[in-house]
């Protein structure tokens, strides 16, 4: 008897934790349970599009840009092969299709094309429930044009639509000489360009978006170069400034040698298509007891050494004149 309690006792735990451990751990059997039966023939209710993926994709941009002339599409109905087609998209932006005839493809997406085709063979009674697939396997003429201050200057294709960040990175990023503002052209579109300031803290502002047809032109650096009897003669770019004293520019050139000198500093500036001289007196600058001339592109301060001393501005001139091409350029770090 007292057996038969036992028995009776475990099996009265065992049972109950056994119904408990099937309704703690259905999560599979629900998972399974919760999936609609297929339809007939296995085809599902909605059109399926799919795209050509590409390197240029990127988290900041991904609209995809229209199809235009020229984009060869591969066209494919599951489970029904005669109507798998290849085709370019001619001068006038249209496709030819079977069954189908032809439709207008110029600027709309490829997953809007596919929609048009899936209703066009539904309300044509082609297909009751199709399953469309657009495949660009070529895209003509959605480019742009990367040009100027960039290290792999060229045309790349958008075969989505970007950003400008986006084509100065595959165009090998900014060059060491490049400026802060681009300048972006469009294609056909009857409005000015665009100049951008790159370090625009507005993202909208400084990273707008690129469309097909588009160059962007990347400014170069201003340039103030120091020559003459200093430590380091060369052009110093301004970056992200546009103007550069004349006690900042003798700075990044390392200082005046002792032979300079320093109070027959001369500035040549370009104004007008003519050249002019201003005098500097280095000396009393230094000293705050002159202004610091303010330098801007394209300004040469020349610092002669002492031998100088009473030659004209003609010797200057010819002086310079076969020097700026070879020389150095550095980056004036900022202040």
């Amino acid at each position: 008897m007292n057996k038969l309690k036992v028995l009776f006792l475990g099996s009265a735990i065992v049972i109950p934790a056994l119904l408990s451990a099937q309704i703690r751990e259905p999560g599979t059997t629900q998972a399974r349970d919760a999936q609609p039966a297929p339809q007939a023939g296995g085809i599902a209710s909605s059109a399926v599009v799919s795209y050509s993926t590409d390197a240029l994709s990127t988290s900041i941009s991904g609209a995809r840009v229209g199809l235009g002339a020229g984009d060869l599409l591969e066209i494919a109905v599951f489970d029904t092969p005669e109507l798998t087609q290849k085709v370019r998209v001619n001068s006038e932006g249209k496709i030819e299709l079977a069954l189908i005839g032809e439709i207008d493809v110029h600027g709309i997406s490829p997953d809007m094309l596919g929609r048009q085709i899936r209703a066009k063979l539904v309300d044509g009674h082609f297909v009751k429930d199709p399953q469309v697939s657009i495949f660009v396997s070529e895209y003509a003429g959605q480019m742009a044009y990367v040009v100027g201050e960039v290290n792999r200057p060229g045309a790349y294709p958008l075969l989505r639509s970007h950003h400008l960040a986006d084509l100065i990175a595959v165009a090998g990023g900014l060059s060491t000489r490049a400026g802060i503002s681009v300048t972006i052209k469009h294609e056909g579109i009857p409005v000015p360009s665009s100049v951008i300031d790159l370090y625009d803290k507005d993202e909208n502002q400084s990273n707008p978006e690129i469309v097909a047809g588009d160059s962007i032109a990347v400014s170069q650096a201003g340039i103030v170069y120091v020559l003459g009897d200093v430590a380091r003669p060369g052009g110093f770019l301004l970056d992200r400034r546009t103007t550069l004293s004349v006690v900042q520019a003798v700075a990044l050139a390392e200082g005046t040698n002792s032979s300079a000198s320093i109070r027959k500093a001369r500035l040549l500036r370009a104004t007008g298509g003519n050249r002019q001289e201003i005098p500097v007196d280095l000396k009393l600058v230094l000293k705050a007891k002159s202004p610091d001339p303010q330098l801007q592109s394209g300004d040469i301060l020349y610092i002669p050494p002492s031998a100088f001393r009473g030659m004209g501005r003609q010797t200057l001139q010819t002086i310079l004149s076969g020097t700026l091409s070879g020389i150095a350029i550095y980056s004036a770090g900022h202040f």
